[in-house]
């Protein structure tokens, strides 16, 4: 037998060079029996990825699986053919490249390797379990559609990252994903944790997916020019990828007007909007002067923008003097 980072060959010692040699001996006459199935060359060995083993040494059949038209009592003898002492660090998963693995296959299968297809490299771990990727993908694009419900129903995923395997340390390990932020459009970034029994979390690995997300927004129905309040004549609906466009309006609150030019078509961005103001510059306004005598009105022109609450400077039509009043409402300001 062979360890994980180095096979056998030959020993000083002739009592384990007797065991190699009968090692040996055994492999070829489990290879000429199941060439004389019948069926060599019609089916392959399929070796696993990801494996997690329990015995002390690591047999074929804990790491492969017979595919195709294939002799059942030809693979039982087959599969239990010794391959290498299985670490004794629980828990931990051990990396083996494929070179590496199709020369401890070929030691022990000779050319019968041919029949073997490898993995760019295998993940073994002595204990626990393991989810392969095409189970950790399940699992993880079902969580990512329920989390994505909440964007609408024109949502898509792409770019999915993820390890290629995800072993468990412990056999009654829990498998627990989860979000740091509430789900949006664009790269989300997940988490893939082992949870013990108990609650306690043993191994936890991040992810990555990147969310398109199409969702009706506002755009300009015509252009709308700089600082013209938005009216609903002016917007139209059109569906946009918020995964590109973060910063869109969603047509709630208001009044607004636009800072900037925007074209046909074009979305509004929360950026580009201003509150409206509560009297707009060259907007004529009833100007007021009001003491504990006498109230006085007569029209002025607004020579700025200003909020309710604010002093805005107004020119008098009458006398065409500028005063500094205070908006009160509507087209509606006063002095003291």
């Amino acid at each position: 037998m062979s360890t994980l980072y180095g096979l056998i060959i030959g020993s000083g010692k002739k009592g384990r060079l007797h065991a190699v040699i009968l090692g040996g001996l055994a492999c070829v006459l489990l290879l000429a029996m199941a060439a004389q199935a019948g069926t060599s060359g019609q089916w392959r060995i399929k070796v696993r990825d990801a494996v997690c083993v329990e015995g002390p040494v690591v047999l074929l059949g804990d790491i492969a699986m017979p595919v195709g038209d294939y002799d059942q009592k030809t693979w039982d003898k087959l599969s239990k053919t010794q391959l290498w002492k299985a670490s004794q660090r629980k828990g931990h998963a051990v990396n083996i490249p494929r070179h590496k693995l199709e020369g401890i296959l070929r030691y022990y299968l000779g050319d019968y390797v041919q029949q073997c297809v490898l993995p760019s490299r295998m993940f073994i771990q002595t204990g626990g379990k393991v989810l392969d990727s095409q189970a950790l993908q399940r699992e993880v694009v079902a969580f990512l559609t329920a989390q994505g419900r909440a964007l609408g129903d024109d949502v898509e995923f792409k770019k999915l990252a993820l390890p290629p395997n995800f072993f468990f340390p412990n056999r009654y390990d829990t498998l627990k994903l989860s979000l740091p932020v509430e789900m949006k459009p664009g790269t989300v970034r997940f988490y893939m944790e082992s949870i013990t029994p108990d609650g306690k979390s043993n191994r936890k690995v991040a992810g990555t997916v990147f969310v398109n997300a199409w969702v009706a927004v506002p755009c300009a129905a015509r252009p709308v020019n700089r600082y013209e309040k938005l009216t609903p004549d002016k917007i139209t609906f059109i569906k946009k990828n918020l995964a590109y466009n973060p910063e869109l309006w969603d047509g709630r609150g208001g009044p607004w007007r636009v800072k900037r030019p925007v074209g046909t078509g074009q979305p509004f961005r929360r950026d580009n909007l201003d509150p409206l103001p509560t009297i707009s510059k060259g907007d004529m306004v009833t100007l007021v002067y009001k003491n504990k005598r006498i109230q006085l009105t007569t029209k002025a022109k607004a020579l700025e923008d200003a909020h309710l609450g604010q002093q805005v400077t107004v020119r008098n039509l009458q006398s065409k003097r500028e005063i500094v009043a205070t908006v009160v409402g509507a087209d509606l300001v006063r002095v003291r």
